[in-house]
């Protein structure tokens, strides 16, 4: 123990380590507490350099914010729900690749895709509509990606009120990128996320050959635009059902799950098994049971989760108990500016793979967990997203968690 002491001192401040779950308490690892590991030696330290930003790269007016203020116009010059009108105009613009006039493209997309729900607005002129749809246009080509500008344009729409009442907040698309592809998605997985929102993970998923991708949501318009992605990537709508993911019945059959659940608020009882580990379990923890239940063995899962379900006292149990059922692979804190302007609140991916049965009671395996820290967000400290090609550094956390993944038989 001395000596792996002087090695971890001359690491200097290492951002992450392999360690290993066994028996003992848990020790401070840098900047994280990461309690779901325990007192195993600290191994092959590997630090992310600083990164920092001169002011004059501060981000100017994004796709949010501009969409704001677009739905402030839209309310005072037509008296509509601004959310149906750009999603009518996003639709359009997504399925009907024509150069017809934008009212023509709205109208037959609400007749060839009905799940969607297409609302065609009866008193937006034409030439306001044609307008938004240039906003939507001019979002896209100065954004990363399209889904990115349209994950962008749909936040700035959706209540924000209602969605963080509830705890949903729209996953970062570089969280995103950064989960699936940890996981390691492949041709013909069935892939599902019980807390689908506006289908990101799905969505991301879907970019590999014969992925089929399941989602559910709570919230119909989350659902409508996860269905409009679903179509968008040559999926159908029917792929994405409203309903709470947590009552539904579902049976042990997906290759991958790929989640981030609602983090705050009770559930009434529902019969779950960490409704007995867990006193008054949030429903992030009752998310974490659903997406191991739906799994097959070995199947492998990514998900968002607070940072005091791996780091908390009052969560031990809930961490013993995912353990007996999964084994855990790594966890990687994220920057509280995560999920800013909507919450400051902590929270790390989780990756784990599902174990062919329980481990039995004072079985302990000796099983390494690698443990790592995200330092730069993508968004400055107002929430706004960063234009930059190093406003994160997930790419680089990547570089270095893959190939441990791949050692342990999780990915390729």
């Amino acid at each position: 123990m001395a000596e792996q002491s002087q090695r971890g001192r001359e690491a200097g401040e290492a951002k992450a380590h392999l360690g290993s779950i066994g028996e003992g308490s848990a020790s401070r690892r840098s900047h994280f507490d990461a309690r779901i590991a325990s007192s195993s030696p600290a191994m092959a330290p590997w630090r992310i350099s600083s990164y920092f930003m001169a002011k004059r790269h501060r981000p100017g007016r994004g796709a949010a914010r501009l969409f704001a203020h677009v739905e402030d116009v839209l309310v005072a010059a037509t008296g509509e729900d601004a959310f149906e009108i750009v999603f009518a105009v996003a639709a359009a613009l997504l399925l009907d690749r024509t150069r017809r006039d934008i009212a023509v493209r709205i109208a037959a997309v609400a007749r060839s895709h009905r799940a969607l729900d297409v609302k065609a607005p009866r008193r937006t002129p034409g030439e306001l509509l044609e307008r938004v749809a240039g906003l939507i246009a001019k979002a896209v080509s100065s954004a990363p990606s399209e889904l990115e500008a349209l994950d962008a344009i749909f936040e700035a729409l959706v209540p924000r009120v209602a969605k963080s009442d509830k705890g949903q907040f729209f996953t970062p698309r570089h969280v995103v990128d950064f989960v699936v592809t940890a996981l390691d998605v492949r041709a013909g997985e069935r892939v599902a996320d019980p807390s689908c929102g506006s289908g990101a993970f799905l969505s991301r998923a879907w970019r590999e050959p014969r992925v089929q991708g399941e989602g559910v949501d709570i919230d119909a318009r989350a659902v409508r635009v996860a269905r409009l992605l679903a179509c968008a990537a040559g999926r159908g709508p029917e792929c994405v059902t409203l309903g709470d993911g947590l009552r539904r019945g579902d049976v042990a059959s997906f290759d991958v799950i790929a989640t981030n659940p609602p983090f705050a608020g009770a559930s009434p009882p529902l019969g779950f098994e960490v409704e007995r580990v867990v006193r008054r379990p949030e429903r992030d923890a009752l998310f974490l049971e659903r997406a191991l239940t739906l799994l097959v063995p070995g199947g492998r899962l990514g998900i968002v989760l607070p940072y005091n379900k791996v780091s908390a006292d009052a969560f031990a149990p809930l961490r013993a108990w995912l353990v007996a059922r999964a084994r855990v692979l790594a966890v990687v804190a994220l920057p509280r500016e995560t999920f800013l302007p909507h919450t400051a609140q902590r929270t790390v991916a989780l990756f784990a793979k599902k174990r062919a049965r329980p481990l039995a009671d004072g079985e302990r395996p000796d099983e390494r967990v690698w443990l790592g820290v995200s330092e730069r967000s993508g968004k400055a400290s107002s929430g706004e997203p960063l234009a930059l090609p190093l406003a994160h550094d997930l790419g680089e956390v990547l570089s270095e968690l893959a190939p441990f993944l791949a050692r342990e038989g999780f990915s390729r």
